[in-house]
């Protein structure tokens, strides 16, 4: 665990689920984790291919995310370079950026195959700035909690009994790799 990781759980039925303090404001903090344009600069082995209406590719700077919007998430040794790997394809359900009142940010992406089906999500809540210490006397310190869970199993013949417990356990592992990353991103600004 890194430092500001709050706990992670993982069930029987296969869920994972981790929460990670940020120092960001929630609503610098859901565009850089919610916004799945991101994500290969901070989750491993991983590149975007983005989906228009009709479903075709779209370049990253067209496509926008919210209710709707489809993607493609392909993880390999070699992906990132544009080599094939391992597709996961989602469509995001719920898009509810931070409110100006405090009030957390929700994105849900349900997983539609070809291998792994079920949904995801992140939730950014808004730490309030005096329980933390500032930096200097009079500066407000921001900072959210990140949560990251996953609700997945593996498409196939195979009952979703015997394939989530499995899937929760490797995506515990990428999910604390990721927020290892995105912490050195974000410390260098």
């Amino acid at each position: 665990m890194t430092p500001g990781d709050q706990g992670g759980r993982t069930s029987r039925s296969g869920r994972v689920e981790l929460t990670h303090v940020l120092p960001l404001s929630a609503e610098r903090a859901f565009a850089l984790v919610a916004d799945v344009r991101t994500h290969p600069r901070w989750v491993p082995l991983s590149r975007g291919v983005f989906h228009g209406p009709e479903g075709s590719p779209v370049p990253a700077t067209a496509w926008r995310p919210g209710v709707g919007a489809e993607f493609t998430m392909v993880s390999g040794p070699f992906a990132p370079q544009g080599a094939p790997g391992f597709p996961d394809r989602m469509r995001i359900t719920r898009w509810e950026p931070p409110g100006d009142e405090g009030q957390a940010g929700r994105a849900t992406y349900l997983k539609l195959g070809p291998t792994l089906l079920g949904e995801a999500g992140i939730v950014v809540v808004p730490l309030a700035g005096h329980h933390l210490p500032a930096t200097t006397p009079h500066e407000p310190v921001a900072r959210c909690a990140v949560t990251w869970w996953e609700d997945v199993y593996l498409a196939g013949p195979l009952p979703r009994a015997a394939t989530a417990p499995l899937a929760a356990r490797v995506l515990d592992l990428m999910i604390r790799l990721s927020l290892r990353r995105l912490d050195r991103i974000v410390a260098r600004g």
